[in-house]
């Protein structure tokens, strides 16, 4: 297959602002991809979302094979103008593709795209999974779950690892914590009762008593307090605050939503997001000569479909730095995209 080609699709999607929450625009997006994938005899289309968050199924052979799942959206880019280079200029200089969404995830995309028609010029079995919005919730994955019939041989998710396999990662539930008090006049304050300070005494000041678990691979629990906020006026007294919390988990937030729920009658809990852990136990024979790494930091769109994978091994395994994930001047090494070009291309045809 053309490596030519493949960089100039991957080039045209960096290009394209698919912000999480622009479904339009990452509905063109997966269109542009779609039509990349099919420009082969073989690629068939045979699910997509007709509805809401777009998604779509692309398909080769007629036996399962490996099955690659990939969002198309990207975080925000924040200050363009602290941006270096353009964040959507998809530029290419001494080796490097710049611009939002290279690394996070479109050369693994790109890479699924390409050995997928790899698979199709064999007629062999492979299969690509496109979402969106997978990064305020893998909510697009949650969209497609139900409409799918997956069994496949194995399932790649192709974020940054820098080429080398991961069998995992953990779990993430976030939690919203809204303490409620009564407001009153500022200059009266025994009058109200402060939900701010009943928030702070109570959650805040206890948060690292969190009953936070561990897994011999996925490693440690961890929580970040994201957001607080609360009170109207400097001279009333507040009547409500919040925070939000994100934990990273390995066995499920059953602790955590129990102990956050018990530390005051005035202070409700409410689960904006659960997703469970993915954990394959062991590599895949058709994997074992690879680089091996740890579990990623981050969660990916399995979370929510892994159910539906008919107990298929998961691993996530791309291209790219993964220190280059959201973060500013965002910039892929295309030889490690094309080293996944090979990977992949490999992999299906096995």
């Amino acid at each position: 297959m053309n490596e030519t080609e493949a960089l100039e699709i991957l080039r045209e999607l960096v290009r394209r602002d698919t912000t999480s929450g622009r479904l339009e625009s990452q509905a063109e997006a997966q269109s542009l991809a779609i039509d990349y994938a099919t420009g082969v005899d073989g690629v068939r289309l045979t699910s997509r979302s007709t509805t809401g968050r777009p998604w779509a199924l692309l398909e080769t052979g007629s036996e399962p094979g490996v099955l690659f799942v990939c969002h198309m959206d990207t975080v925000p880019i924040g200050r363009e103008e602290a941006w270096e280079r353009g964040p959507w200029s998809a530029e290419v200089e001494d080796g490097l593709l710049h611009g939002r969404g290279t690394v996070d995830m479109k050369a693994g995309l790109v890479a699924a795209l390409h050995a997928l028609r790899q698979s199709a010029s064999m007629g062999i079995g492979a299969s690509v999974l496109l979402t969106s919005d997978e990064e305020i919730g893998c909510r697009g994955a949650s969209d497609c779950a139900d409409a799918l019939d997956l069994s496949p041989s194995l399932v790649i998710v192709p974020e940054a690892t820098n080429n080398a396999v991961s069998l995992g990662h953990r779990g993430a539930s976030w939690l919203k914590l809204t303490a409620h008090g009564r407001d009153a006049h500022g200059s009266a304050p025994h009058r109200g009762s402060n939900a701010i300070r009943l928030l702070g005494a109570r959650a805040i000041a206890r948060l690292d008593e969190l009953p936070l678990s561990s897994d011999d691979y996925l490693g440690e629990e961890t929580f970040n307090l994201g957001a607080i906020s609360g009170g109207t006026a400097i001279n009333i007294v507040p009547d409500s605050a919040y925070l939000t919390l994100d934990v990273r988990t390995v066995g499920g937030n059953d602790a955590v939503f129990e102990w956050t729920s018990g530390l005051d009658p005035e202070i409700d809990v409410d689960v904006l997001l659960d997703l469970p852990a993915v954990r394959t136990k062991s590599i895949p024979a058709v994997l074992s000569g690879m680089e091996n790494a740890p579990a990623v930091s981050y969660f990916t769109d399995a979370s929510v479909l892994q159910q539906g994978f008919g107990g298929a091994p998961v691993v996530i395994w791309g291209p790219g730095d993964p220190g280059q994930m959201h973060a500013l001047n965002e910039h892929l090494e295309l030889d490690s995209w094309s080293q996944a070009l090979r990977n992949f291309s490999h992999i299906v045809t096995q």
